[in-house]
């Protein structure tokens, strides 16, 4: 399959928050946590202006996304989004290796990955290590935590 990416356009902010809602309860999540992350889920306009964010397109319409955010600490990948009829395709990986390069080209040094359980293998097949975990508790799942994962960026060369 071949994937096209994108820079992210204001106007993809309404799908892109469609995509993330069906990506994410696409793991069996109950619905009140779906109904919790609402604002998590939401892209909008003004977050999409603010970050490096990459669509991937079928057609037009997105199948995936991903956001470079850059901190003072280096970059963080947020927002990995694959429609679940176009997982294990190469969308992901296609995204979150546009976003490492848009990294190294701003010289970030490393970018952090806070992993829903479900993507961990997913960011590690991509060179990621783990780093530790954060809390993140649910109801009914007080003990519920988060991998974090760190990628190392090369810096990017210039050509000659």
């Amino acid at each position: 399959m071949s994937v096209w990416v994108r820079r992210a356009a204001a106007d993809d902010a309404p799908a892109l928050t469609e995509l993330a809602r069906r990506a994410k309860s696409h793991w069996g999540y109950p619905p009140d946590w779906i109904d919790l992350w609402t604002d998590e889920l939401t892209i909008t306009p003004a977050y999409l202006a603010e970050h490096t964010a990459f669509v991937a397109a079928e057609n037009g319409a997105p199948i995936g996304m991903c956001v470079l955010e850059q901190r003072a600490d280096g970059g963080a990948i947020e927002n990995v989004w694959i429609s679940p009829d176009h997982h294990r395709q190469g969308v992901g990986r296609a995204l979150v290796m546009r976003a490492l390069r848009e990294a190294a080209t701003a010289g970030l040094p490393i970018v952090r990955v806070v992993s829903d359980p479900f993507a961990e293998g997913f960011y590690s097949r991509l060179g990621a290590k783990r780093c530790g975990q954060v809390p993140a508790p649910m109801p009914g799942a007080p003990d519920r935590t988060l991998p974090v994962l760190v990628f190392a960026v090369a810096p990017e060369q210039p050509s000659s």
